[in-house]
Formats: structure tokens, sequence, C-alpha cells
């Protein structure tokens, strides 16, 4: 496992990325390694986690990217608490790998459709960069795999790759 130096200097490192800060917190029982970003373009936290994946490998440790307009600082480190609120409540999702087939199938076509890796259960499709193009890639992809027609709507109204396995289970 990377230590959360190594994760803060490849993001900071990004040309998309003014400043970084990596904190280890507590959720649901657990560690999760989360990092906070400033911007200088528009960037979401799933493409940045990816990034530091490709760069560190899949297992450095980095399960979510948080990002804010200001690092949240305290005591000259990045405030761990302000870290595990963000998980708490939601604004920062934490990756997931798919729990059953249905979202590994799912998974993967997107990840093949979209040129992403990797594609996590509960990643959000606007947030990996999908467009309409990719959208109806997926879309017949999936209706070829799963032999069920799948609209648009579902698919945009589901978002995740978990919801929409949901929904074609």
């Amino acid at each position: 496992m990377v230590n959360v130096a190594e994760i803060a200097d490849v993001l900071s490192a990004h040309p998309g990325v003014s400043r970084a800060g990596v904190a280890v917190v507590r959720h649901d029982g657990r560690d999760v390694t989360i990092a906070a970003v400033e911007l200088t373009e528009y960037l979401s936290g799933p493409v940045l986690r990816n990034h530091v994946r490709r760069q560190l490998g899949e297992d450095c440790g980095l399960n979510g990217v948080l990002v804010v307009d200001r690092l949240p600082v305290a005591d000259g480190e990045v405030d761990a608490g302000q870290l595990a609120a963000a998980v708490a409540d939601g604004r920062c999702t934490l990756f997931e790998d798919p729990r059953d087939d249905v979202e590994r199938r799912v998974a993967a076509i997107w990840s093949a459709q979209m040129d992403v890796r990797p594609v996590g259960a509960t990643d959000d499709f606007l947030e990996l960069g999908g467009d309409s193009l990719s959208a109806l890639g997926i879309i017949a992809a999936l209706e070829a795999e799963f032999d069920r027609p799948l609209d648009v709507y579902e698919f945009m109204t589901a978002s995740s790759v978990r919801r929409l396995a949901e929904i074609l289970r």
C-alpha cells in the first residue's frame, strides 16, 4: 500500500489540481483513504481517483476524492474530520467493487465503452466522463448482453452500475 504523501504528490502533479491533501479516516468500521483537492479546471473525484490508480497501482489504497473550493486544514494538516463528514453525508463517494455477476458485467461494459478503468459499482456515469455517445454505446451493449430493451431515461436515471444492475436483474 502506498502512503498518503505519495497520493497527495500524484494528485498535486496533475495539471488540473492546484492543491491536494490526503487523510485516512474511519467509515463503517474501517479505515479509508480520502483525498481533498482544489482544482484549476473541472475534474471529478472518480476521474482523479483513477488517475492516481494508474500512476501508483490499483492497490494504492485511495478510496475516494473530494473536490473542494478550499482545502480543509487543521493544525497544518488536511482536516480528517471534514473528510470523514464528507464521506458520511455522501459528498465523497467511495470506490466499491461490483458485488455480483450482474454488477461485474455492467461495469465491464461501461469500462469498455468509455475506456475507463476501473469502474466501481457506485461510480456515477457523468462523473466518469460519460456523454450521449457513450450512453448509446453502453445501452446497445447492455441490451445485447442482457437480452432486454433499455431506454435512455432508465439508463440516465440509474446513473450508477449498481442501480443499473438492479434494473437489469
